[in-house]
């Protein structure tokens, strides 16, 4: 092998070599703010926060989704693009 392809050999493995590294050291500091109990703490409220959101609009958008389904369920294209007043439904 060439002094410029020993070179460039070496070269790669320090690069792989420093990939590896920093990807380990961005899975310990990510796993280690993950299991600060603030962060779990704060994890579980926004998972409440969302069940909570999703179980008041659930009402809301249960018509669509009823509609949705029924023009699915028929293959009806047009009952499809017509569920949404907005920009889809024209």
């Amino acid at each position: 092998m060439t002094a410029a392809g020993e070179e460039r050999r070496v070269q790669e493995a320090v690069r792989r070599h420093a990939r590896t590294r920093a990807f380990t050291e961005a899975e310990d500091a990510i796993s280690a703010v993950l299991s600060d109990p603030r962060v779990q703490e704060a994890r579980d409220r926004v998972e409440a926060a969302e069940t909570e959101l999703g179980r008041e609009l659930c009402g809301h958008f249960q018509p669509f989704q009823d509609r949705y389904d029924q023009a699915v369920a028929e293959g009806d294209a047009d009952g499809l693009a017509g569920l949404c007043a907005g920009k889809h439904g024209h």
